[in-house]
């Protein structure tokens, strides 16, 4: 699902004509994919750095993954200077009891509030 998230987000960025690179890598030998600092999937060049970390519908393990397990590169990330979003693509029907479809994109961004990590859903 991954890198699926990722290519819808791509197209957004690209469709905005902003400079990007993909940071998440696949690692043949341990045959799982590897995130930069293991929080973020793509780097967005858009008034500062923006790291996007691509997801499907559920937060929750990432939410997990960037606010507690990978804590300390979080802080890095952001006390650097750098952006931090998590971007969650998920189906939405176009009308109420209808049968057509469209991806749509769930944002939250992750920022220090008082000295602690904060999650924040737009």
């Amino acid at each position: 699902m991954a890198t699926k998230s990722l290519q819808r987000t791509l197209a957004v960025v690209k469709a905005e004509n902003l400079k990007y690179w993909i940071v998440e890598v696949w690692k043949q030998w341990a045959g799982r994919r590897v995130d930069l600092f293991n929080i973020i999937d793509l780097i967005v060049l858009d008034n500062g750095i923006l790291g996007i970390q691509c997801t499907g519908a559920d937060f929750k393990k990432h939410k997990v993954k960037i606010m507690e397990e990978e804590k300390s590169n979080t802080f890095a990330w952001l006390e650097a200077g750098g952006r931090l979003e998590v971007h969650g693509w998920r189906k939405l029907k176009k009308k109420r009891g209808g049968k057509a479809m469209y991806w749509a994109c769930r944002i939250a961004d992750v920022l220090i509030v008082n000295g602690e990590l904060y999650w924040e859903e737009r």
